[in-house]
């Protein structure tokens, strides 16, 4: 990094310590993983903002465990401290740690400062495409879904409640792994209408999902879709960082949800406009094989994209070059064809948990 960067992360930069750390142990910020030695104790000059922490331990075999992990929004200056459990493989936080101790180190950090890493800025693309990727997550979102100091689980959770519409396949039954501690926004893409809806009112929203989108802004996110935006970002970095199938599941959900809407792209362009900005940042970090081998189960990006072709207004201009910007991205990375044929007929048949509710009059 340069050094007028490097005096100003001196300064202002956060502090991760990461104590009685194993060697060999695979750890990682962000985008930058390594295998650590024996000396190492943390990583300095972390700039402020949310960071993503990462660790997976290595068996007498060299084999690599599970990547487990947590999200912090880091101040100023702050000093985080974390010490590593032999018995269990895994970090202690500060309420795990005696208190005294814990504001001793902080008081004396710089006395640890030779086995700290500086923060990765070089390349600079790594810190901007994490800046980008995270864009709308604030630290209140992360207190809500990860509510466990933002760690992310890979346990399952305990005898989730049938209601839970996160876990379980109303209609046809089948659970639905999902891991313990993560809280993200429940909602159920086949109840998209109002409760006491009239079958006309049940057969249109079940169609056009816009009453339901409209409801989450409004009951969830306050009505800001940056918010909501920050909570699909949040689903597909702990898919992306994580292997969390919970945000697979969150972050789909939230594609079909912004794709389906009718009557708010009309009413709304700029979320959609943000969508797609989103959308296609997360598309760009995954691999192409990562891509095809996970994010296309039956074709789903594909299919959910011609869909929001359809709901974008011919006189929305501005929206439907975005949409052509997004088309052609997908199919140089891809190699998918989503045609532009306004006029062409779906020829697939809709997933079968995807079709909507039609209520005979």
């Amino acid at each position: 990094m340069d050094q007028q960067t490097a005096n100003a992360l001196f300064e202002k930069g956060a502090c991760l310590l990461f104590l009685e750390a194993p060697p060999n142990l695979e750890f990682g910020i962000d985008y930058m993983a390594w295998t650590i030695g024996p000396l190492f104790k943390g990583v300095k000059m972390i700039p402020p903002g949310l960071h993503f922490i990462y660790f997976s331990a290595t068996n007498k075999e060299g084999v690599q465990g599970i990547r487990t992990g947590f999200f912090h929004y880091f101040e100023s200056k702050e000093v985080l401290v974390r010490e590593w459990s032999p018995k269990t493989e895994d970090l202690r936080d500060e309420t795990e740690l005696d208190p005294d101790q814990v504001e001793r180190y902080r008081i004396n950090i710089r006395e640890f400062d030779r086995n700290m890493g500086p923060y990765p800025l070089d390349p600079p693309s790594y810190y901007e495409r994490w800046q980008k990727l995270t864009s709308f997550i604030q630290p209140g979102l992360i207190k809500r879904i990860l509510p466990n100091n933002g760690r992310v689980s890979h346990l399952p959770a305990n005898e989730p409640a049938a209601s839970d519409l996160s876990v379980k396949d109303a209609r046809k039954g089948r659970a639905i792994e999902k891991e313990e501690g993560m809280d993200f926004t429940p909602f159920d893409l086949r109840q998209s209408f109002p409760k006491g809806a009239t079958g006309e009112e049940i057969t249109r929203w079940s169609l056009d999902k816009s009453w339901l989108t409209k409801d989450l802004l409004q009951r969830v996110y306050h009505n800001d879709h940056k918010l909501m935006l920050g909570e699909m970002q949040l689903a597909f970095v702990c898919l992306l960082m994580a292997q969390n199938f919970s945000g697979f599941n969150q972050w789909k959900q939230f594609v079909h949800l912004f794709c389906s809407c009718n009557e708010l792209v009309k009413e709304e362009p700029q979320i959609f406009s943000s969508f797609m900005d989103t959308l296609q940042t997360q598309l760009d970090e995954c691999p192409v094989d990562f891509f095809r081998d996970i994010l296309s189960e039956n074709n789903f990006v594909a299919f959910m994209l011609k869909s929001l072709r359809r709901n974008i207004p011919k006189e929305e201009d501005a929206l439907y070059k975005k949409f052509e910007k997004l088309r052609a991205f997908i199919a140089k990375r891809f190699e998918w064809d989503i045609p532009n044929d306004e006029n062409e007929d779906d020829e697939e048949e809709e997933d079968e948990d995807e079709a909507p509710v039609i209520v005979e009059l």
